[in-house]
């Protein structure tokens, strides 16, 4: 199955550096302990530590764009908005769902993924501030998302913006993809014209790579990662509970679906792709070999060309060309 992937895209060369580097890297990150995304203490911990580091780096001191935080109040559910605003004319808006197991992190923390594209593609960036099922309601998580792209899309005219793109890391794609399909079903879909992932999860059943992977998977733990998925999926029903692979795909944008070849969960990318390409016909999907889940913050020049490669194919589409590649 992964070597077919590979082929369907034999024209993405990769130097010689970008892969020693990864490698190298690779090496190092062996050695360290994994991160279990089924541990509460564990996300408790990395939240309180990543909340402390923003209270005490405050947002003037480092930012290289102009943010603003605003929070908006949708069926009496408050929800946080991180906005970066662009120099000059507004080409569209940039919905941005940060990754985290669904568990933790915010909007602030992908300042390093969201800065540069509102800096470089010139858009303005939503980044969404949801619920962290912490408590194991992943269907609040979902909700303030659907909410949050629907009063984005309700003032595009305030916001000085016409086009959107919806996207996320990891279990930020899925929010995305969940939100993307909400927006379509609500019929306010049509001033979305991409949809971009990075090492997204689409399968809450648990892909086949995930099931098959052990603990010896760099940065996060596999076995914990599907314990995660047990214990937050009974809080949706229906074909939500399942993920949005198994959702209908047809009338979609164009979709980027980047995956690493060794991240557990490389299947739910490549899965999604061939759905989104059978239904839509208008999916592009990159697997990046020697790279682990969340590759794309990583100081390494696979990392750089994954990252450079989103913003091209933005650029692209904003232009009214979907067409995009590696090279």
């Amino acid at each position: 199955m992964k070597k077919a992937a590979a082929r369907h895209h034999s024209e993405t060369v990769f130097t010689r550096a970008e892969l020693s580097g990864a490698r190298k890297l690779n090496a190092v990150l062996d050695l360290l302990p994994r991160y279990h995304t089924d541990r509460r203490w564990n996300a408790k911990a990395a939240q309180a530590a990543i909340c402390t580091l923003q209270r005490l780096s405050p947002d003037r001191l480092f930012r290289r764009s102009r943010t603003i935080g605003r929070t908006i109040v949708v069926n009496g559910r408050r929800i946080g908005l991180r906005l970066i605003l662009p120099d000059g004319v507004r080409r569209g808006l940039y919905i941005h769902f940060h990754g985290g197991a669904w568990v933790m992190g915010n909007a602030r923390l992908d300042d390093g993924i969201t800065q540069p594209i509102a800096r470089e593609c010139r858009m303005l960036v939503a980044g969404v501030d949801f619920h962290n099922a912490i408590d194991d309601r992943l269907d609040v998580a979902v909700d303030d998302c659907k909410a949050a792209a629907e009063w984005l899309v309700d003032h595009l005219a305030t916001l000085e913006v016409e086009r959107v793109i919806l996207g996320g890391e990891s279990s930020g794609a899925h929010l995305a993809a969940e939100a993307l399909l909400h927006l379509r079903a609500s019929g306010k879909a049509k001033p979305v014209v991409g949809f971009i992932s990075m090492c997204g999860a689409f399968n809450l059943d648990g892909s086949e790579s995930l099931r098959q992977s052990t603990g010896r998977s760099l940065l996060i733990d596999a076995p914990s990662a599907l314990r995660n998925l047990e214990r937050l999926t009974p809080s949706l029903s229906g074909r939500e509970a399942k993920g949005p692979l198994f959702a209908d795909l047809s009338g979609l944008p164009p979709a980027l679906l980047i995956a690493g070849a060794l991240d557990p969960i490389e299947d739910d990318s490549l899965s999604m792709f061939r759905r989104w390409q059978s239904q839509s016909n208008n999916a592009n999907y990159v697997v990046f070999p020697e790279a682990p889940h969340g590759f794309n913050r990583l100081p390494t020049k696979l990392a750089a060309r994954a990252n450079g490669l989103v913003k091209i194919w933005m650029s692209q589409v904003l232009d009214g060309s979907t067409a995009a590649g590696g090279n």
